[in-house]
């Protein structure tokens, strides 16, 4: 990278509470900024200058100029949640999908990746509860209970408990 020092330097004049360089982040060649010592300021990496001048704005409460390319790095790169784009970037969760639509990237649902069949497991066969399945596997309740559908696996009736094995509570309360 011919244009490093510049890019640099020109994070160095915008943002003098940082010292910039050029780091491996988890296997990727990324920018990095750190906070001197005498500063209170959160550290910040991304693959390119641009990105890292919009996070470091956005954390100093500077107004972001809204460009696709942040987006899309932002929600694909960082993980960011499309409400979490929304607010870093002041716009709302609308204007965040239109723009990672017109970048071609599909949308994450909550609980996409998740093992459907470690959910129909710890519902049908370890007794677990629609909430608690939602809490072990991190989605939803009505999520949980979809996927009972796509399974097949029919709902028990609320109410009481259902009795776990080796659940050795009494029938009546003392």
């Amino acid at each position: 990278m011919s244009d490093e020092p510049d890019e640099l330097a020109a994070l160095r004049d915008e943002f003098p509470g940082y010292r910039f360089k050029r780091a491996q982040v988890r296997g990727a060649a990324c920018y990095v900024a750190e906070g001197r010592a005498d500063a209170n300021v959160p550290r910040a990496a991304a693959r390119s200058p641009a990105i890292l001048a919009a996070m470091l704005a956005a954390a100093a409460g500077r107004p972001l100029r809204l460009r696709p390319q942040a987006v899309a790095t932002a929600y694909r790169d960082q993980l960011m949640t499309v409400r979490q784009c929304a607010e870093m970037f002041g716009v709302s969760r609308t204007t965040i999908v239109k723009f990672l639509v017109d970048q071609g990237i599909a949308l994450r649902r909550p609980g996409d990746g998740v093992d459907a069949d470690a959910v129909v497991t710890a519902y049908r066969d370890r007794g677990l509860s629609l909430q608690e399945c939602a809490a072990q596997f991190g989605i939803s309740p009505r999520r949980v209970t979809t996927l009972l559908g796509q399974h097949g696996v029919p709902r028990r009736p609320a109410g009481r408990p259902v009795r776990r094995p080796g659940d050795r509570r009494s029938p009546h309360p003392v």
